[in-house]
């Protein structure tokens, strides 16, 4: 039986890349076996090293779930449990899976809570965290156009990187599809942040045209700072902020004003010449508390990542659920 491993087959048995065999190597983790004058082709490295730190490796192997096996339990997206995970500073596992990147195991503690804030907030608006990234400056589902005048858009992969799918199918990252393919934005997607006066609420279907030209209208309308955006399996959960707002451009041919009530989950929405004005599902109302229960109402409310106009919301509606269930 041979004492040694081919660099490949450290990479099979650790699950790493080649690379990062060759890094654990300079680390001193794994022993290499030399051949100064070069008689063997390949890399070769000491059985008994190797051995030992998969061993090790699989004994701190964490025993939780991933999170896209958890979002997939949840039928959410992956990135709406990564950003749960930073938004809260949850307790969760950290293994090394070479230099290049981290494995992230979420303890069955940490999945349980998860569980709970993902179907006490299925009704809450996504929040910015999830649809834009503020160090490359995009969003998603953004629309790219190579020089040749072909379309792209912008989305996540499991392992929360930014980057494009090809029509094969292929994942090419978004500094390779910048860089290497000049994949450039189709169009801005800043606007001057608006008033908030609520949120009206539209269900784009992943599979109609129609969704996506909507979201490159809205893009370039309102901006990411007047919209909220979740991701869904088959559907894109879209909040706009309610108001009369004039238009710079004009809406695609396809989508009208019956494609936008089709679309529409909650609010209305009257098109004009040039104008359309959205009317959030909300009625705004004031009541009386003491300036105690204020602050902790404040208090509360931020450690769930809500407002205080979301967080009694909910609140109220698990009451009025309990109470028609006790009737």
């Amino acid at each position: 039986m041979k004492d040694w491993y081919t660099r490949q087959e450290v990479a099979d048995l650790l699950g790493v890349s080649k690379a990062t065999v060759y890094h654990y190597a300079k680390q001193k983790k794994i022993i290499k076996i030399d051949d100064p004058h070069r008689l063997i082709r390949e890399a070769r490295y000491q059985k008994e090293e190797v051995d030992a730190l998969a061993e090790e490796r699989q004994r701190h192997q964490p025993t939780g779930l991933r999170p896209s096996e958890l979002a997939k339990q949840l039928g959410v997206t992956t990135q709406r449990i990564y950003a749960l995970i930073r938004e809260t500073e949850l307790p969760v596992d950290e293994l090394p899976a070479g230099d290049e990147r981290m494995i992230y195991s979420i303890p069955e503690e940490t999945a349980a809570w998860i569980r709970q804030e993902i179907e006490r907030t299925a009704s809450s608006r996504g929040t910015r965290v999830e649809f834009y990234d503020t160090k490359l400056d995009i969003a998603l589902y953004q629309c790219f156009r190579t020089p040749q005048g072909q379309e792209m858009r912008v989305v996540r992969n499991d392992n929360q990187q930014w980057g494009f799918y090809l029509q094969s199918g292929t994942w090419i990252p978004y500094t390779d599809g910048i860089q290497a393919f000049q994949y450039e934005p189709a169009y801005s997607i800043h606007q001057p942040n608006r008033q908030i006066r609520g949120y009206t609420d539209f269900l784009l279907p992943k599979a109609e045209k129609e969704s996506f030209d909507l979201l490159d209208f809205v893009y370039q309308a309102w901006g990411i700072e007047n919209i909220r955006i979740r991701e869904q399996d088959t559907h894109i959960a879209l909040s706009i902020k309610s108001g009369e707002v004039d238009l710079s451009l004009a809406a695609p041919e396809t989508i009208t004003e019956s494609t936008l009530k089709k679309f529409l989950v909650l609010g209305e929405v009257i098109v004009g010449e040039g104008k359309w004005t959205l009317i959030s599902g909300y009625r705004r109302t004031t009541f009386d508390l003491p300036t105690t229960m204020l602050e902790e109402l404040k208090r509360v409310s931020q450690e769930h990542g809500l407002s205080m106009s979301e967080y009694v919301e909910v609140a109220l509606r698990e009451k009025l659920e309990r109470e028609q269930n006790d009737g």
